[in-house]
């Protein structure tokens, strides 16, 4: 049997989204992109080896620019240890914190994004603001992500580029919660995925 999206070659996976068997190029290239994925589907899972993004399905599929669409799911699934590792830092910065809240994490996170592409432009300069407390954030981000440019460590080594593309699109995940009114606050929404550590945290971020 044809593959049922390009219809070319034979399909060897059965898709839930189409209801009949589809080829692994088309799975591998169009699920979640051009395809509705149930978050149940075992190919989903297991070609992302990241939860969170199943969680980001409907928020993704939703986007109407497709470049930032595959921008959103190249990132997620190419840096998944690098995506996890911020939204980390977030909860364990947020433990103890009460005041934090959502528009804080996304000053901060901006700020540490003009800093990394006032570096890509050839300039090192570290944007700051008046909070404190999004400056303090945007430190322990910081110190996460120089982390991964330390030749010696066992570790992905991480490119500007690759630097700016993961803090734009975490920039996407926080603006979406704060734009969607009818969406849990961000803080809570991550939360949901480590809940070991953030049993300890703010009431923002209690699940």
């Amino acid at each position: 049997m044809k593959c049922v999206v390009c219809g070319k070659v034979k399909g060897k996976r059965f898709c839930p989204a189409k209801n009949g068997q589809i080829c692994p190029t088309c799975c591998g290239e169009k699920r979640v992109l051009e395809i509705a994925c149930p978050e149940d589907c075992q190919y989903l899972s297991s070609g992302l080896s990241y939860q969170l993004l199943k969680k980001r399905v409907g928020a993704l599929q939703h986007e109407d620019d497709p470049l930032l669409r595959r921008k959103y799911y190249e990132v997620h699934s190419n840096y998944p240890e690098i995506m996890t590792g911020l939204e980390e830092s977030i909860i364990r910065f947020a433990q103890g914190i009460r005041s934090l809240r959502d528009r804080q994490v996304h000053d901060s996170v901006a700020q540490l994004l003009r800093t990394y592409k006032t570096e890509q432009s050839g300039l090192i300069y570290e944007h700051t603001g008046s909070d404190p407390i999004v400056n303090s954030l945007g430190r322990d981000l910081k110190t996460f992500l120089e982390g991964h440019r330390s030749l010696n460590q066992d570790q992905r080594f991480l490119k500007t580029g690759e630097i700016v593309d993961c803090l734009e699109v975490l920039l996407a995940d926080i603006e979406y919660h704060i734009a969607e009114t009818d969406q849990e606050s961000y803080l809570r929404f991550i939360a949901r995925s480590r809940p070991d550590l953030a049993k300890s945290a703010s009431p923002n971020l209690i699940v």
